[in-house]
């Protein structure tokens, strides 16, 4: 027979755990975290403009389209307006589709590990296309050595937070495993001295490191489980070869002078953003290369951008990001494909 002891130990216990859990959710909403659903820090934090979206009303069919857009800068709302230069192509080619959903979650500096959390964080929506375009941010994160250097990117500190909180989908029920994981984890690195490299910029007594891209393997699997959960969700999926603009005969070196060689936009991004020239050139190739890999091995969409792209000063603010007549030029060539495919019919 239980004796009295052991349900008194039993009830102990439990108040405990539930004073425990109370305890750290306090500590984790005074730095942000939201009290009752902790687990949506991740949205909160890193990827805010996400909740609209999740919460959005999207049906596949009828006389809309809803369409995904995953990707950097580049195709970034702010950079190039993208979706609204779509839409006005699309209007013209589909009179019978009354409307046309644009849902653009491509930001500065996102690279493939960015796009494919929040296509998970998204994994709920139905969408008639999916359009990814990113393949030069992965290369920040080469400006390490290779033992210095994880798959996951978490020699990065945005992306070491951002892992930690994938690690714990329990936290809405009980924050206590990330709550003690993220001090020990805290802990060992002030005891180790642990250093991050910068996701914004290139510290240049590591550039060197980054010849050897190691992102290739990382940015392959990354687009391959992309391609996998859009398989599974059955939303038509186009990767798009990424475009770029090293003008011939010219080293570029990161400096105002680069501006010459390129049409004046009000924003833009230099070289050493990512890392040596050489080296950035270098990780768009290997990339693009995974890109073509998995569009072959997964059956998704393809559009060869850098074919139609020219390489025209006229069409570049640097060596990615599109001046005006370049966004034009982009998305007509990226309208005229879709709409050929007859993805969206």
């Amino acid at each position: 027979m239980i004796s009295r002891k052991f349900y008194l130990s039993l009830t102990l216990t439990a108040l405990l755990y539930v004073f425990s859990e109370v305890i750290f959710r306090i500590g984790l909403s005074l730095v942000g975290y939201p009290f009752f659903q902790p687990a949506r820090y991740l949205e909160k934090k890193y990827y805010p403009y996400i909740e609209a979206m999740q919460e959005a009303r999207v049906e596949r069919g009828g006389d809309t389209r809803n369409i995904l857009i995953l990707g950097g800068s580049v195709v970034n709302t702010h950079w190039s307006r993208l979706e609204m230069r779509l839409d006005t192509l699309f209007q013209k080619a589909y009179p019978a589709i009354k409307k046309f959903n644009f849902f653009n979650v491509a930001m500065p500096g996102h690279n493939s590990r960015d796009n494919l959390v929040k296509y998970r964080l998204l994994k709920n929506q139905p969408y008639d296309l999916v359009i990814f375009y990113e393949a030069i941010n992965e290369n920040r994160a080469n400006n390490i050595s290779t033992e210095m250097f994880y798959p996951d990117y978490s020699h990065i500190k945005w992306y070491d937070e951002i892992n930690l909180l994938l690690k714990h989908p329990e936290m809405n029920v009980t924050v206590i495993p990330y709550s003690i994981h993220l001090l020990i984890k805290t802990l060992i690195d002030k005891l180790k001295h642990r250093n991050y490299i910068s996701n914004d910029q290139v510290d240049p007594a590591y550039a060197g490191y980054g010849e050897d891209i190691k992102t290739a393997a990382s940015y392959y699997n990354n687009l391959n489980d992309i391609a996998r959960l859009a398989n599974k969700k059955h939303d038509p999926l186009l990767l798009v070869k990424y475009a770029t603009f090293f003008p011939p005969g010219i080293t570029l070196t990161g400096e105002e002078a680069d501006k010459k060689y390129f049409t004046p936009c009000y924003m833009v991004s230099p070289v050493t953003t990512w890392g040596k020239p050489a080296n950035v050139a270098k990780g768009v190739r290997m990339h693009n290369a995974m890109l073509e890999k998995v569009h072959q091995e997964q059956k998704t969409g393809f559009f060869n951008m850098a074919a139609v792209m020219p390489e025209d000063s006229v069409l570049f603010c640097d060596v990615c990001h599109l001046s005006e007549p370049g966004a034009q030029r982009f998305a007509r060539e990226l309208s005229k494909h879709i709409v050929s495919s007859g993805v969206l019919k």
